[in-house]
């Protein structure tokens, strides 16, 4: 198999390092028009270690000389800046190859009902969002615990997320990483779009209506963007409404991962950076830890891709890119919700 990777910065090295692991014998290749980001190892540290070298990756500037190479592709990575997410997968799956796209699908709506209408024409291709924590032990835990009705009808739920910029990538100066810049789609919204994919995961079967939002540059980080959102929005099933609140940031330390659900029976906390659900109920209280390597998570993403194509399984639809349009049309909602 044939495995090609856009863009080779710290997402796309980590799934290049685990795709290597799970599957040694595919060969790689990879269109790589800037060396911004060094080589790395698992920690996200930069090595000297040559990444073409050690992987024997085949480079091409672009993808319209990888094609005219008539170089059979199985599977792509999208892992460049989001703004050209959408315009890449079109080309890709126009020829028939597998894809793979980082988070978020894309910082605009343009040219999605192009990308809908292919991938409903190529109903043999694989596609796949980067929304790995829907592989989190954490969040499946606490799907089955709300699936379980174990808190009764849901009240209220709050969503935190903070984590300062400076600490995404200690390689690279904050102010030139895409989450800094409007131009390739950045802004905390969209960089932390996974809290608002795991509220439509957990509370699929639910009904979602903003109420209200806000999104600013509050502080004096040197960056174009938002970092700070808040927002309001009413979920709701068979009439039970409850109200969601959503804090994300980019200046928090140290930083904060959380999750609390309040139901007529009981109440969730969750905290996804210390692995720890407590549920409280009938003045009762239980505690489950979790301990995992987080890369494994990753890892399993990459597997489940992967096996779907070996095997030709399809793609759950929750973690295919129909799926990916719905949080990226909430998030979009959400910013222009003001």
């Amino acid at each position: 198999m044939n495995a090609l990777f856009l863009g080779l910065g710290s997402i796309g090295q980590r799934h290049l390092r685990n795709l290597s692991k799970i599957d040694n014998k595919i060969k790689l290749f990879a269109v790589r028009k800037k060396y911004f980001t060094p080589n790395l190892n698992k920690k996200n540290q930069a090595v000297k270690t040559d990444i073409k070298k050690k992987y024997k990756i085949t480079y091409f500037k672009s993808l319209e000389e990888l094609y005219s190479s008539q170089i059979k592709i199985d599977l792509a990575f999208i892992c460049t800046p989001s703004i050209y997410h959408v315009d890449e997968a079109i080309s890709l799956i126009k020829r028939n190859i597998n894809v793979f796209i980082e988070k978020p699908l894309g910082s605009s709506l343009k040219n999605i009902s192009k990308l809908t209408n292919l991938i409903k024409s190529k109903k043999n291709i694989k596609h796949m969002m980067g929304y790995q924590l829907k592989f989190n032990p954490i969040i499946l835990k606490l799907k089955k615990i709300l699936d379980k009705n174990t808190i009764g009808n849901i009240w209220h739920v709050n969503i935190h997320h903070g984590e300062n910029i400076n600490d995404f990538h200690p390689y690279e100066d904050y102010r030139h990483s895409y989450a800094a810049r409007k131009d390739l789609g950045g802004g905390v919204v969209l960089c932390q779009i996974h809290e608002l994919d795991y509220l439509l995961f957990l509370f699929e079967k639910y009904k979602i209506k903003i109420i209200n939002s806000y999104s600013k540059k509050l502080t004096d980080l040197h960056i174009n963007v938002e970092d700070t959102f808040v927002s309001s929005i009413q979920i709701s099933k068979r009439n039970k409404k409850a109200l969601c609140n959503i804090h994300l940031n980019f200046y928090e330390k140290p930083k904060k991962r959380i999750i609390e659900i309040l139901g007529e029976k009981g109440k969730i906390s969750c905290n996804l950076n210390t692995g720890e659900i407590f549920i409280f109920n009938e003045k009762k209280i239980k505690k489950i830890e979790f301990k995992f390597d987080r890369n494994d998570v990753f890892k399993k993403q990459v597997k489940y891709f992967l096996d779907s194509i070996k095997n030709n399984k399809k793609i759950d639809q929750r973690y295919d890119v129909l799926n990916g349009i719905k949080s990226l049309s909430l998030a979009l909602n959400l910013k222009k919700n003001k």
